[in-house]
């Protein structure tokens, strides 16, 4: 049974989100999950669940709390007993094999950059985020962990991603795609020219399949879409937004007639579809690979079904034993010292 640590205090509705999300991962998931985070608050909100399995969920304490707008490195520094640490370092310590927090992104990869550790060989570690399109799922990375990239990190993002699609999406040959603004190999700025060349060289052991454009997100076009941190968080922002505003239309528009409320009841079915489909809280969290342990960083707005995806992430990442396959591949990848 695999122990899942979640960052209590993370997000914005803590620890209720927590605590209902926790809940519905240990009945639905074969795993014991510890809530991290200021026991007093903690105990005191229990209180509102009468049923709460004990038995499946125990309280770490953490007595300090990093706010969502904090800086990363101050609060590493200064807040050595706040949830995010005290999770983190229980993972380092093999009390428990994975991390979870809808907290404040940049702490969390900061944090888990320090405490786990990098893999042998990673330039930086990548958040990739998992997303729906009209024919399949696809891994985007960066979605925001390094906005200043170099050619080298991404071909590393492109072997992490490969991993991560053949191992959690099940994708036996992924296809790889460089994000930029044309299909053409000397499209887009000198990064990604750059990354270009190296992608399409034989010897890569990905299937590269070029460029692809924001148009092609949408049609499943590629299993692994690659960025930096820059264009990636930009497209994820974009997208919640216009998720919301699909969402906002709709809701105003049933205000407006009776025939335009009829007319959307009959939808009604259909719109349950298109939310199951494409509701980010149905892909839970963003994986920081290249890290050494399984850390899962949640959006902050999540609710408990998002948390409970997020815990169901982290499980999937334990059981297919992902970060020693992408240990492996990335060391492989990367020439010795001796034939450089």
């Amino acid at each position: 049974m695999y122990h899942i640590v979640l960052d209590a205090m993370g997000g914005d509705n803590a620890p209720e989100i927590n605590i209902e999300g926790a809940m519905l991962a240990v009945e639905a998931y074969p795993i014991k999950v510890t809530l991290c985070g200021v026991e007093s608050e903690l105990r005191e909100a229990l209180k509102a669940y009468p049923d709460f399995p004990y038995d499946k969920i125990e309280i770490q304490n953490a007595t300090e709390v990093v706010g969502m707008a904090e800086s990363p490195s101050m609060s590493f520094r200064k807040k050595k007993d706040s949830s995010i640490q005290v999770g983190l370092r229980t993972v380092k310590e093999g009390q428990a094999d994975a991390f979870v927090s809808a907290g404040n992104t940049g702490a969390v990869m900061t944090t888990a950059t320090f405490v786990l550790g990098r893999l042998d060989s990673v330039e930086r570690p990548v958040l990739a985020a998992v997303f729906p399109s009209t024919k399949k799922h696809f891994v985007l990375m960066d979605v925001g962990s390094s906005v200043d990239c170099k050619p080298s990190h991404l071909i590393q993002f492109a072997i992490m991603g490969h991993h991560f699609s053949n191992t959690i999406l099940g994708v036996e040959v992924p296809d790889v795609g460089l994000y930029n603004i044309g299909e053409e190999p000397d499209k887009g700025n000198q990064l990604t020219q750059a990354t270009y060349k190296l992608l399409s060289e034989p010897d890569s052991g990905l299937n590269f399949i070029g460029n692809v454009e924001g148009k092609d997100l949408t049609k499943g076009k590629a299993d692994v879409v690659v960025c930096d941190g820059f264009v990636g968080n930009s497209l994820l922002k974009f997208g919640e937004g216009v998720s919301k505003m699909f969402t906002s239309f709709f809701k105003e528009e049933a205000k407006t007639s009776l025939l335009s409320l009829i007319g959307l009841l009959f939808l009604k079915p259909a719109f349950k579809r298109f939310k199951k489909r494409y509701d980010y809280d149905q892909y839970g969290g963003a994986h920081l690979l290249g890290v050494n342990g399984i850390c899962i960083v949640a959006h902050g707005s999540a609710g408990p079904v998002a948390i409970k995806n997020a815990i169901k992430t982290a499980f999937r990442g334990l059981e297919s034993n992902m970060v020693k396959s992408i240990g492996d591949a990335i060391v492989s990848s990367t020439p010795s010292k001796d034939s450089e």
